[in-house]
């Protein structure tokens, strides 16, 4: 039978939610900043705020050691900035908004990490790691980039990271059950045609079979279904695998499911086991 392509589609951002949720805090000492500094009637221009103010938030904040240049951090940063500000009818300092911004990093810095990673040709080591530490659910369509950093550093740490974050956000996201590892980059994911999503490989179906211990799994799937099943199963010529499971191609498919084809070893041990099990109660 013909493999399916599984191209999957992006994952949605969650940017706006993210920053819409910490714009309506209120400031570092209530409205004690509003008497330091009065405003004008139309509020305060954001955009010179920022202007004025992004190297003293990246310093109090604690993100400087990442090396990025003004104008970069300018790039990354203004519309987060803004949305934390919050409110422009009173002023609030770099402090505030910078102490804002620590306090919601576990929504803020994953907006962080998917934007560096855009817009980084090369990261450093620094760069990098944070990346890696914070990227959340755009660790979807960032990770054949963040796989090939990581590869060219040598940091399986950070491989193993993003194995994690892959297998949970996928999890999450797409798909309960996961797709097959990849044999080359440890990934799940390899998809229907073969092809791995991170790494890019095109997966041959032996690696793929050694991969995933296929006749161990072929046998115990044989001596666990019914003798009906059984014999059902040996008139097909591939069995469906995933992550979590080896099942014949009569049971419901899932979309990341791929087909291996069962070769003469294969459908031996099929036959074998048939015959152990089901041929004496044929017969009855």
């Amino acid at each position: 039978m013909p493999r399916k392509s599984s191209k999957q589609k992006p994952s949605e951002g969650g940017e706006g939610k993210a920053l819409a949720k910490v714009a309506a805090e209120p400031s570092e000492g209530g409205g004690r900043t509003a008497s330091r500094r009065k405003t004008s009637r139309r509020g305060v221009d954001l955009e010179s705020w920022v202007e004025r103010n992004i190297d003293e938030v990246v310093l109090r904040s604690g993100l400087d050691y990442l090396g990025l240049s003004r104008d970069r951090w300018l790039e990354v940063l203004r519309d987060i900035l803004e949305e934390l500000y919050g409110s422009t009818t009173s002023y609030k300092s770099a402090e505030d908004v910078a102490k804002r911004l620590v306090r919601n990093s576990d929504r803020v810095f994953p907006v962080v990490a998917s934007r560096l990673a855009y817009v980084i040709e090369k990261p450093t080591v620094d760069q990098l790691e944070f990346i890696v530490s914070n990227v959340g659910d755009a660790v979807l369509d960032l990770a054949p980039k963040l796989y090939r950093w990581a590869v060219e550093v040598s940091r399986e740490d950070l491989l193993g990271t993003l194995r994690y974050k892959w297998a949970s956000t996928w999890s999450k996201l797409r798909t309960p059950i996961l797709p097959v590892r990849c044999p080359r980059c440890g990934f799940n994911s390899v998809m229907p045609d073969l092809s791995c999503a991170v790494c890019g490989a095109l997966v041959s179906e032996k690696e793929l079979k050694s991969s995933v211990d296929l006749s161990r799994r072929l046998e115990e799937l044989a001596r666990s279904i019914t003798c009906s099943e059984l014999e059902g199963l040996l008139r097909y010529d591939y069995v469906l695998v995933n992550d979590l499971e080896v099942k014949p191609p009569s049971a419901n498919r899932l979309a990341v499911d791929v087909e291996i084809y069962l070769g003469r070893e294969e459908r031996n041990l099929l036959r074998r086991v048939y015959e152990e099990r089901c041929r004496h109660a044929a017969a009855e």
